[in-house]
């Protein structure tokens, strides 16, 4: 009658050079994105960047995962981050972001920060 069902998740698509872009820029400003759990080709991983533990958020503080490996830079992260022999960084390739920022299990889409680079890059249609 009011419409308080549970909302339908929709899917967010995202060319896997445009994630990476973000990552750098928030790199780059010295701030850590988020891990962003994603599908591609059917499987599921997981990758961002993390600040240390006790630290201040900065460029030196920050550390990048892949799967269940740990890069110290943006570009040793980059250059690991492959799938199938397809370097995710260089890729126009889409994933589907199932998870980033973990904001109540959704994909954030708007983070509570006003973030929306997320929404902004996703594809209506894949």
């Amino acid at each position: 009658m009011f419409g308080f069902g549970k909302k339908e998740k929709k899917p967010l698509f995202i060319r896997a050079k445009d994630i990476f872009a973000v990552i750098r820029e928030d790199y780059e400003d010295g701030v850590a994105f988020c891990i962003a759990e994603f599908t591609y080709k059917n499987r599921s991983y997981q990758m961002g960047s993390c600040l240390m533990p006790g630290c201040d958020e900065a460029k030196e503080n920050i550390f990048f995962v892949f799967g269940d490996r740990e890069y110290a830079t943006y570009e040793e992260f980059a250059a690991n981050a492959i799938i199938d022999g397809v370097r995710l960084e260089e890729s126009g390739d889409l994933i589907e972001i199932t998870r980033a920022g973990i904001i109540d299990g959704d994909a954030a889409i708007k983070t509570p920060w006003d973030d929306t680079r997320l929404a902004r890059l996703a594809l209506k249609e894949p």
